[in-house]
């Protein structure tokens, strides 16, 4: 299931959505790309929706340019490139996917944006569900594509023989949502916010070793061994970017459901001579995996919070 791809449909289906793109490296979820006419586009189009296809879905955007950021980066949104007419565009390119990729994706969807509106031109949004089945191939390549990170690049030999005669594959799903704030254990002179990190299993299959990593920060640490809510997989420190949480062989998640795998501590700060703690706005990257699954990133802003520390 392509939930983070399905929910971005819909989200960029304003002209503004679509506008605040501008800045935002292009990543495993969405590709944006300039309209030069449906015979020079065939192949672009095809291979992006390979792509998103063969992976966890995705989003093409048709109407914005982008530019290269540096080598081994990801292309970066730049400036509005509206078609002249969105109607023809997004039958040209539902056209495109339809003779072009085989054996064929189904659940395509495309929603036009005019700018202004009632008027012809915009943007075409395209959404590319997961195709969990057999890989999707280009008919005017003969490549097999897959998105990885904000590349879309051949499949190799075993990720195609894998496809074929495959079974249901797991879709893991990261939550991190606020739980609390209240004091650590045996020290009632602070608070800390409490932040709730789940997964779950969103596909049709047994999610086999799974893990789940987030971006290393200054103000977020894991409970202290006296606390209650430990994580419950193994935890590597090894990366120094990355804090990583591993479950082993026999830690199955089965389809549809949904493990509390760890609880994060934001620390904060108590304004001078008061006794308001405050807790920034804070901004959490993850990244799921399991055994079959690419990794799949996602970004979780919690905003500033307070709370008045209870006097004792």
């Amino acid at each position: 299931m392509s939930e983070r791809a399905e929910i971005l449909f819909k989200k960029l289906q304003s002209r503004k959505a679509i506008k605040s793109l501008i800045g935002q490296a292009e990543d495993g979820d969405f590709d944006c790309k300039e309209w030069h006419g449906p015979d020079a586009m065939k192949t672009s189009i095809a291979k992006a929706a390979c792509g998103f296809a063969n992976a966890t879905g995705g989003v093409i955007v048709i109407g914005m340019s982008t530019r290269r950021s540096g080598q081994d980066k990801p292309d970066v949104i730049t400036c509005e490139k509206p078609v002249d007419d969105v109607g023809a565009v997004a039958s040209s390119t539902l056209d495109i996917i339809l003779k072009h990729v085989a054996p064929g994706i189904t659940g395509v969807r495309v929603h036009p944006v005019h700018k202004p509106p009632r008027q012809k031109s915009g943007f075409v949004l395209v959404y590319i569900p997961e195709h969990d089945s057999s890989p999707q191939r280009s008919n005017l390549t003969k490549e097999f594509y897959v998105r990885v990170a904000s590349g879309t690049i051949p499949m190799e030999y075993f990720q195609i023989e894998d496809r074929f005669g495959r079974r249901p594959h797991a879709r893991l799903i990261v939550d991190v949502k606020q739980h609390s704030i209240n004091h650590p254990p045996m020290a009632y002179g602070i608070l800390q916010r409490r932040i709730v990190v789940t997964v779950s299993n969103q596909g049709r299959g047994l999610a086999l070793f799974p893990a789940v990593r987030y971006q290393r920060m200054s103000e977020l640490s894991l409970p202290e061994f006296m606390d209650s809510s430990p994580p419950i997989w193994v935890v590597s420190q090894a990366d120094a970017e990355w804090v990583s949480l591993r479950g082993g062989a026999n830690d199955v998640i089965y389809p549809n459901e949904v493990l509390q795998i760890a609880t994060l501590i934001q620390s904060g700060a108590c304004e001078k001579n008061s006794n308001i703690w405050k807790f920034p706005a804070i901004t959490i990257t993850t990244e799921a995996v399991c055994d079959g699954m690419a990794s799949h990133r996602q970004s979780f802003t919690l905003g500033a919070a307070e709370q008045q520390k209870m006097m004792i």
